[in-house]
């Protein structure tokens, strides 16, 4: 039987507009899952416990596809997944106690990388809270600090309006977490009538005509100006509008890593990523320019380095949806809070091409001095005792002249993300699903679920490390279950890489608990089998796989791994054992202390500024 409720009108989580149904008394958790079908909701990414049955046994009865993962931080990523890849509200529900507060670390995630997601939890009964019940956390105020809304329903007549007002919250201005807890008695109440209650958020006025012609007039100025941006500009759907704007000006773009794709890799004006590992061209570019128009950017430590220095000579103007961002870690010339959807409408109203020949050629000149990418053909041997071990760069790259523009690629986190996000040919938004601002190792496998439910169409890859992977490797039992064709490719050096790398260049090669090799190999020796076993645990998992160790086998291995889109197959890959990523700019240093190997500063060509 169809539940028959009374919910207000209210604008979905997809943009169309759920319409008012007839009144009935129904139980809490049916007004739960009919709220969520009313918003727009069509998956919930979950795992079942005593405080949530009510809710999954309702939610069992909509429109809604239920997808259990084999963790709740895989549900909480694979609902980041689904937000990423589409922009929607992504949603995951778990228990009380242990199932709520494992959602945490996924929540803080969705909170740096401003994710819209919607986490619900259910909860011990109203008489039980305060009294360390079985199960019992106060999820509400441990979320709170990395959460946008975090509340808990303790009427059932509000739970419609609840849930309306967290969606909206959660999309609004800045997206980002919002978190619902539902005790359980909330769950089985029957309320005569739920209360009809709006949910209106701030919006930031508009950007002026008269702030748009004073950035027109900084441009017009600028003998070396460049364009930073950042995940703002994905998260307001705003990308065309940027690549309009950069050709309008003739102005050289950096993007941030949460901000690839916005410009299509192969655009003339794109210098590449920017930050510790970004492109040394890029990095120039903004530490050197003398008008930087940052357009949906935060200014993170990764990307700056010391704040005193970057781009000290320039005139910084910010505009973001976030007023708490502006002027944060960088004071700023002119600070715009506005959304980047009515800034770009003035911008381009006012836009004149102003032609610098001579800045364009400076950093044209850096880029060949410095390439991000080398010149080595995808593919190709590269160093090694036989001259066929394979680098990371390697792979990526071959795997990158395989894909398809509307590919969706997901990363761990670690050595193999920075060769992702240097290596990839990203050429529309929504295509690189990472951790960019927490880092949490575990990340990528479950993302790629997510993106791959929202987009079961289009391919998805995980590119992840043995030391990530390790952390969510039991998801491969959600990609069978579901049928998902999700293909993981795993470079594997038998190290955590990027804490192996710190710990060379900072910690006199002290490689304290960083090494993945089987330890009871005879002296801890590399005897060719990798530790784990990613072929075999994926076999367990009922999912294909294979594993390549020498170059002259990738391309085929890559095309077997990709010929079924509804296959999900698990790559393994061992690559050279202490490959390093580069460049990399040394943590709070600048620009100018870049490195380019072991040993090889940036010398003479930053040292000779424009």
């Amino acid at each position: 039987m169809k539940l028959d409720l009374t919910l207000p009108a209210a604008e979905t989580a997809t943009g169309a507009v759920a319409q008012p149904v007839a009144p009935l008394s129904a139980k809490g958790a049916d007004l739960i899952a009919r709220t969520l079908v009313d918003i727009g909701i069509d998956t919930v990414f979950c795992y079942p416990g005593g405080a949530n049955l009510e809710m999954l046994d309702a939610l069992s009865r909509v429109s809604i596809t239920l997808v259990r993962t084999e963790h709740e931080q895989g549900s909480v990523f694979g609902a980041q997944g689904y937000a990423r890849a589409t922009g929607k509200l992504g949603v995951c529900l778990a228990t009380s106690g242990p199932g709520a507060t494992n959602l945490v670390t996924g929540i803080a995630d969705a909170a740096s990388d401003s994710v819209p997601i919607l986490a619900i939890t259910g909860n011990v009964a109203t008489h039980w809270l305060g009294k360390n019940a079985f199960q019992e956390v106060d999820i509400v105020a441990i979320t709170k600090p990395v959460t946008k809304l975090a509340r808990q329903v303790r009427e059932a007549r509000d739970i419609p309006a609840a849930l309306r007002e967290a969606a909206a919250c959660a999309l609004a201005g800045r997206p980002g977490p919002v978190l619902l807890d539902f005790p359980k008695d909330i769950q089985q109440a029957r309320p005569e009538q739920p209360t009809d209650k709006r949910f209106t958020s701030a919006v930031p006025a508009g950007m002026s005509d008269e702030t748009a012609q004073r950035i027109a007039a900084l441009l017009a100025q600028s003998e070396r100006p460049v364009l930073y941006a950042g995940g703002g500009v994905i998260a307001s759907g705003t990308s065309a509008q940027l690549v309009a704007l950069a050709e309008a000006l003739d102005c050289p773009v950096a993007l941030t890593m949460m901000g690839l794709g916005a410009v299509p890799d192969d655009h003339r004006l794109l210098l590449g990523p920017l930050g510790m590992h970004g492109a040394y061209a890029a990095n120039v570019a903004v530490n050197e320019a003398d008008l930087v128009l940052a357009l949906g950017v935060r200014f993170d430590d990764r990307v700056i380095g010391d704040p005193a220095s970057f781009a000290r000579h320039a005139k910084i103007v910010h505009i973001d949806v976030d007023a708490a961002e502006i002027g944060k870690n960088k004071p700023v010339t002119l600070g715009v809070h506005a959304d980047l959807r009515d800034a770009f409408a003035g911008l381009l109203a006012h836009a004149k091409r102003r032609e610098v020949p001579a800045w364009h050629k400076y950093l044209r000149e850096r880029r060949e001095a410095h390439p991000l990418r080398a010149p080595q053909m995808a593919g190709e041997a590269s160093a090694g005792k036989d001259g066929s071990v394979l680098t990371g760069v390697d792979v990526i790259a071959a795997l990158a002249a395989m894909l398809p523009p509307e590919a969706v690629v997901t990363t761990g986190v670690g050595q193999h993300q920075m060769w992702a996000m240097q290596h990839l040919r990203l050429r529309e938004p929504r295509t690189f699903l990472s951790s960019a601002g927490f880092g949490t190792m575990g990340f990528g496998l479950p993302a790629a679920i997510g993106a791959k439910v929202a987009l079961p169409n289009v391919p998805v890859i995980d590119i992840d490390g043995d030391g990530s992977l390790n952390m969510s490797v039991n998801e491969l039992s959600t990609c069978r279950r579901y049928g998902l064709g999700v293909k993981v490719l795993v470079i594997n050096n038998q190290w955590l890489g990027m804490v192996r790398q710190w710990q060379d260049m900072i910690y006199a090669r002290n490689r304290v608990a960083s090494s993945l090799v089987d330890p009871n190999a005879p002296d801890g020796a590399d005897d060719g089998r990798p530790y784990p076993d990613f072929v075999t645990i994926a076999a367990g998992y009922g999912v294909a796989g294979a594993r390549v160790t020498r170059a002259e086998d990738l391309p085929a291995a890559l095309e077997r791994m990709l010929e079924d889109p509804s296959e999900p197959y698990l790559l393994d890959v061992l690559v050279a054992r202490e490959d390093d990523v580069y460049p990399m700019i040394p943590a709070g240093k600048t620009y100018r202390d870049v490195v380019f190997g072991p040993g090889q500063a940036a010398g003479p060509i930053a040292a000779g500024a424009f």
